[in-house]
């Protein structure tokens, strides 16, 4: 299938980007759609890790603000995965070790990959890679807490395995990487604890 781009035009070029599209694309009959005026916010490519404790059976996640939920009328203060946006010189992994030590300070060595998704398609462009990072209580060798210069204040947040998957299933967690993380996990872990 095809598409003829008419016209492109950045509106926005700060933290994130917009742009403005003008386009028609090939329809499933092969006829082209009328024009159509579209926008994508390009953020880049993040990472994402949940981060599990195989010697306490419980996983670390971090706890802090963010305005997009405040803004729906939600206290704003969300418990997430471990995550950041890639730099240009990163890799998935070197970008999601990276994180963990600056939000989590534990340094982990084994993550398992699940591949990578779009947050949401309809709008950005952005592509989430997410991993598992196993590791034991001893690998917490930094502070964490978010970095000063980005402005973060990061709380972490230790919940038992069986804590984890009840509130799994009664749907506290809000943020969608961390429950596509936590589904994959319970789904797969007598695979992943090997």
């Amino acid at each position: 299938m095809k598409v003829k781009i008419h016209a492109k035009k950045r509106i926005l070029d700060n933290f994130f980007r917009i742009d403005e599209v003008n386009l028609q694309f090939e329809r499933f009959d092969g006829a082209w759609s009328k024009p159509v005026r579209r926008y994508n916010v390009d953020r880049g490519e993040a990472a994402g890790a949940l981060i599990y404790l195989t010697d306490r059976r419980s996983f670390v996640f971090v706890r802090q603000f963010r305005y997009a939920v405040y803004s729906k009328g939600e206290e704003g203060w969300i418990d997430e995965i471990a995550a950041g946006v890639m730099e240009k010189e990163d890799t998935p992994l070197s970008c999601i070790r990276r994180e963990c030590i600056e939000e989590s300070g534990y340094e982990i060595d084994s993550f398992h990959s699940l591949g990578w998704f779009y947050v949401s398609p309809g709008i950005t462009n952005e592509r989430i890679h997410l991993f598992i990072g196993m590791c034991t209580s001893d690998c917490k060798k930094h502070k964490g807490g978010g970095l000063d210069e980005e402005n973060e204040d990061v709380y972490l947040v230790e919940m038992s395995r069986e804590e984890v998957k009840r509130k799994l299933w009664d749907g506290y967690f809000k943020d969608g990487k961390t429950i596509i993380a936590l589904q994959y996990f319970f789904l797969n872990e007598s695979r992943l604890l090997e």
